[in-house]
């Protein structure tokens, strides 16, 4: 999952915004405010279970142009993709109303968030482009950014040169992700809520 799944899931599970997006950012998770650092762990759990999910499996062995060793990278950006086209399926906000207070959020905390997180927070004060991850334009932009910041970048360009057809097959994957996913951090906030009162 990409930022705006993990934004969705710090509000289904009412953990911090920034601390659900430090696990795509460099951080030392010993020096995180307690707040950050459960946003931070849940974010690696998620990571962790969508990876060995078996959609996953299946979307990274479909044919392709792009190579299936760098297919996790574009499902984490088809994904956001999906999940915003059947927002309706998830949340009882509106797409609109969501994108406004997950930005609210992100900048009430944007001063402990590392530079490249701060500089996103920025952009998205400027211009909240966050609706934007669920239109080809979004996705091309999102895998672009990817290349041009990554020494690997140019091994993405295939999943370029195929992008509608590498978005039309991560739609079965992620409706039958996303909801095993949501239960799954439902639990593991549960589980942690359960270990704090036994604390």
């Amino acid at each position: 999952m990409n930022y705006f799944a993990h934004l969705h899931i710090a509000a289904i599970t009412n953990t911090s915004w920034v601390g659900n997006l430090l696990g795509d950012f460099p951080v030392d998770a010993s020096h995180l405010d307690a707040d950050l650092l459960v946003g931070w762990r849940l974010h690696q759990k998620v990571d962790v279970m969508v990876d060995q999910h078996e959609a996953s499996v299946l979307f990274r062995g479909m044919e392709r142009k792009g190579r299936r060793r760098f297919a996790g990278i574009i499902q984490d950006i088809a994904m956001d993709y999906w999940l915003i086209q059947n927002w309706t399926l998830f949340s009882p906000v509106s797409l609109d109303m969501f994108c406004e207070q997950a930005v609210a959020g992100l900048v009430k905390d944007k001063h402990r968030s590392p530079e490249r997180l701060k500089n996103m927070i920025s952009s998205l004060e400027y211009e909240n482009w966050l609706s934007n991850l669920g239109t080809l334009d979004g996705v091309d932009r999102a895998i672009q950014s990817i290349m041009r910041r990554w020494k690997h970048g140019e091994h993405l360009q295939g999943f370029v040169d195929d992008l509608p057809n590498v978005i039309n097959q991560a739609e079965a994957p992620f409706l039958a992700l996303y909801p095993d996913l949501l239960d799954y951090v439902k639990q593991e906030m549960k589980k942690a809520e359960a270990t704090h009162s036994l604390g």
